[in-house]
């Protein structure tokens, strides 16, 4: 599900000395031209003078997060200081809906749902009409497994910005988890008719036709999805797999080629192209299981499962029906 995840910089100095004004609007500049180090540090001059300058706690924390990391243990250090600032700027003034927004985004980045929950709702207490962060609650509920807390968020959020298409599409992605294709379908459409050249609107309607059983929406939508985007790997794996139900096999392992050729780091790609491979030619089979399992690890034991049983012909057909032929 798409992250809405927003921040919210402080642009005003409320109060201050001239020269922590100047300071603030040099670390302001500095940040609109990308120079996140510089402004970081200018933030901290402005905070080693006056630790309680909200402005520059809000702002220094949104720039942490910003900042490029080398690597995950570097990301992890910048995030828990962007955490530190956001919380000392709630102490110095808990009354602004926005940081708690802020902090709530950084959680639910950092899988910490319920923890984002609790701070979202904070923010939807101070401003009741906060539409990112109802749309952010949403989010983080769904993530919870609470479906239905993540459906009235929604729907509230609907209420103040109706046909908003973030929220359009993150709520049809909910439909559809949740099996209720028709609605999913529903709000994919009038997302459509708002941006008809939204190729990833296009895709998931297709999902849902398939789930629903038109196959040939379905196929019509996918084709609509690679005009408009011509590179969509996603749209040539779910026509491959279409086309291969069709007894198209052919067409459809080429599908899967031009998939692989622009993500070839996609697992499911690699899978999906050796059920259809098994029967008759278990070697490649094997070979694109392999793939599949150096990219996703964590599935592993499904890859190695569906390799033994290339070594009968009982076991390739056995893989071949429950892809394609499931009871």
């Amino acid at each position: 599900m798409k992250k809405i995840l927003t921040f919210v910089a402080i642009v005003l100095l409320v109060s201050g000395c001239s020269q922590q004004k100047s300071l603030f609007k040099k670390a302001q500049l500095a940040a609109s031209k990308g120079q996140l180090t510089q402004a970081i540090s200018i933030y901290s001059r402005i905070l080693k003078k006056d630790p309680t300058h909200y402005p520059a706690l809000v702002n220094r924390g949104i720039l942490w997060e910003k900042l490029p990391a080398k690597d995950a243990k570097e990301r992890a250090k910048n995030r828990n200081l962007a955490e530190q600032d956001y919380l000392e700027a709630i102490k110095i003034n808990p009354k602004v809906p926005e940081t708690y927004n802020n902090l709530g985004a950084l959680c639910t980045d950092t899988k910490r749902n319920l923890d984002a929950v609790y701070y979202f709702t904070e923010a939807i207490q101070l401003s009741p009409r906060y539409f990112t962060a109802l749309m952010n609650r949403a989010i983080a509920n769904y993530n919870l497994g609470r479906a239905m807390a993540a459906l009235e968020d929604f729907n509230r959020a609907d209420s103040i910005r109706p046909g908003d298409p973030t929220l359009l599409l993150n709520r049809a992605l909910a439909y559809y988890d949740m099996g209720q294709y028709e609605a999913a379908v529903e709000d994919l459409s009038h997302l459509i008719e708002i941006d008809p050249d939204n190729a990833r609107a296009y895709l998931e309607r297709a999902r849902s036709f398939i789930r629903m059983g038109y196959p040939a929406n379905a196929y019509a939508d996918l084709e609509e999805a690679v005009t408009i985007k011509p590179s969509y790997a996603l749209a040539y794996y779910y026509m491959g797999d279409l086309m291969f139900r069709r007894g198209e096999k052919d067409y459809a392992l080429g599908l899967l080629v031009k998939s692989k050729e622009l993500a070839n780091q996609y697992a499911p790609t690699y899978e999906l192209m050796g059920d259809m491979l098994a029967v008759d030619d278990p070697v490649s089979a094997v070979s694109n299981y392999t793939v599949a399992k150096k990219l996703n690890p964590e599935n592993a034991r499904r890859y190695d499962a569906k390799i033994r049983l290339m070594r009968t012909e009982q076991g390739r057909e056995r893989v071949l029906a429950n892809r394609f032929f499931p009871r």
